[in-house]
C-alpha cells in the first residue's frame, strides 16, 4: 500500500468548532461566555484585548482537515482544531514529500521526518498542528486497512469505558450534577490583571460551585496561563475548605519548569496539571522529570498527535504521573482506553451548555459520554468516525 494523495480543508464557519474559534472559544465553553463572564487568559493584562477572546485571536486556532489517500482505495482522516489554513501550507508545502509514495504503516519514520525537518522553523505551535493532523490521519488510515479500532493499535483496551469530567460555564454547573460525571472544570474568570479583587471573586465562585455540586463531585481550575506564583498561592490558602482537585496552567508555558515545580510544593494538596499549551515531547520531558507537575495534559491534536503522546505517557509511567489529554475528542479517547496510566478523560460542553453535544459538526460519529462514561465501539475501524462534507471547504494552496 503506497499513499497516493493528499486532500486539505479548511472547516465552515457554520461549524461549531470554527465558530468556536472565531468567537474566542465561546461556542466550546457552554455558549455564554462572550455575554456573560470573562475568562482570564495570556492577554488579560492588556485592557483593549482583555475582553473577550476574539478581539486577540488569530487564524492559528482555527480548524482544518486532512484526509489522506492511498492505492487501494483505503483513506484516512482528521480534524484538528488547532493550526487552519497554516498548517495546511506547512502540509501542503512542506510534509506532502514525505507521504507521497510512503508505505502509511510507516507512521513512526514519517514522523520522525516531519519533526527533524521543520526543526529550523518549527518545535512547536503550527507545525506540531500540522504534523498532528498528519500523524493521527494515518493512525486512523492504518487501522482503517487492517479493520480494527485505532486504540487496538495503541495496546489495546485497559478499561471497559472511560470516566469523564465535564468543562463547563460555572453558571450551569446545577445541571451537571448527578449526570455520572465525577466532575467539572471552569474556566478562571479572574487572574493577576484583576488584583485582590480577583481573588476574592475567584474565592465566591469556588464556593458557589462547592454549594451547588455538593461534596461528591470534583473541581478543577483552568487558569490558562494567565495567573502567576502569588495570585496561585494565595488563592489556594483562601479555597482549602472547598477541596479543589487542580489548578491547570496557572504560569505561562515555556522555560516554567523551575516556577512550576516551586508552586507545586506551595500549593498542595491542591494538584497542579500542566502541559496542553506545551507542544515538543522533549519539552515534556523536563517537566516530567523535574516533577514540576502532578497531571501531564498533552493536546494530542497540537503536540504533534499520538506518536509523540505516546512518548510522553512513556515518560510519565515510571512516575506514575497521570496522562490525561487535554480537550475531547475522539482522537482523545481512543488514547485514554489504550493507556493504562490515564483513568479518564476530559469531555467538554459546548451549545448552550447544559446538554451533551460533539465539539465538531464536521466529525460524524464521535461518541459522547453515557452516565459520564465514554464507551468505544470496537466494531467501528480507524477513529470510528467520517468527515461532515457539507461544513468542509477545500484548502486553497498558496503555491
Amino acid at each position: 500500500m503506497k499513499i497516493t494523495g493528499i486532500k486539505l480543508y479548511t472547516i465552515s464557519s457554520g461549524d461549531t468548532g470554527a465558530r468556536g474559534a472565531a468567537q474566542g472559544e465561546s461556542q466550546y465553553w457552554g455558549g455564554g461566555w462572550q455575554a456573560r463572564t470573562l475568562i482570564s487568559n495570556p492577554m488579560s493584562v492588556h485592557p483593549a484585548y482583555s475582553r473577550i477572546r476574539s478581539l486577540w485571536m488569530g487564524p492559528g486556532q482555527d480548524p482544518y482537515a486532512i484526509e489522506i489517500e492511498t492505492d487501494e482505495g483505503v483513506t484516512g482522516s482528521c480534524v484538528n482544531y488547532g493550526g487552519g489554513a497554516f498548517s495546511c501550507a506547512v502540509i501542503d508545502q512542506h510534509f506532502r514529500r514525505f507521504l507521497i509514495g510512503q508505505d502509511p504503516f510507516n507512521i513512526e519514520l514519517i514522523w520522525d521526518q516531519m519533526n527533524r525537518s521543520t526543526m529550523p522553523y518549527g518545535l512547536g505551535g503550527i507545525t506540531n498542528m500540522a504534523m498532528a493532523g498528519v500523524d493521527l490521519a494515518l493512525y486512523d488510515l492504518v487501522a482503517r486497512s487492517l479493520g480494527i479500532p485505532v486504540y487496538k493499535l495503541l495496546g489495546g483496551q485497559t478499561k471497559d469505558s472511560i470516566p469523564c469530567y465535564a468543562t463547563i460555564h460555572p453558571d450551569y454547573a446545577e445541571h451537571w450534577k448527578d449526570r455520572g460525571f465525577f466532575g467539572v472544570k471552569i474556566a478562571a474568570p479572574w487572574g493577576v490583571e484583576s488584583g485582590r479583587e480577583g481573588l476574592k471573586n475567584m474565592e465566591n465562585l469556588i464556593a458557589k460551585l462547592r454549594s451547588d455540586l455538593g461534596d461528591d463531585m470534583e473541581i478543577m481550575i483552568d487558569c490558562y496561563l494567565s495567573w502567576d506564583v502569588e495570585f496561585s498561592s494565595r488563592l489556594a490558602e483562601r479555597i482549602r475548605p472547598y477541596d479543589v482537585k487542580w489548578f491547570e496552567d496557572p504560569l505561562q508555558n515555556g522555560w516554567a519548569t523551575e516556577q512550576n515545580a516551586y508552586l507545586r510544593e506551595r500549593i498542595a494538596p491542591i494538584q497542579l496539571a500542566t502541559g496542553n499549551l506545551e507542544y515538543h515531547y522533549k519539552a515534556f520531558h523536563e517537566i516530567i522529570a523535574r516533577r514540576a507537575t502532578d497531571i501531564i495534559q498533552p493536546e494530542i491534536q497540537w503536540c504533534g498527535g499520538l506518536t509523540p503522546t505516546r512518548r510522553i505517557a512513556a515518560m510519565a509511567k515510571p512516575y506514575d504521573m497521570p496522562v490525561i489529554p487535554h480537550g475531547a475528542s475522539v482522537y482523545n479517547y481512543h488514547f485514554v482506553l489504550s493507556n493504562s496510566n490515564s483513568p479518564y478523560a476530559e469531555f467538554l460542553s459546548t451549545g448552550e451548555g447544559r446538554e451533551l453535544h460533539p465539539i465538531f459538526d464536521t466529525i460524524i460519529g464521535e461518541p459522547l459520554p453515557v452516565n459520564g462514561h465514554v464507551t468505544l465501539d470496537p466494531n467501528k475501524p480507524g477513529f470510528g468516525v467520517e468527515l461532515n462534507r457539507d461544513k468542509l471547504k477545500p484548502y486553497q494552496t498558496l503555491a
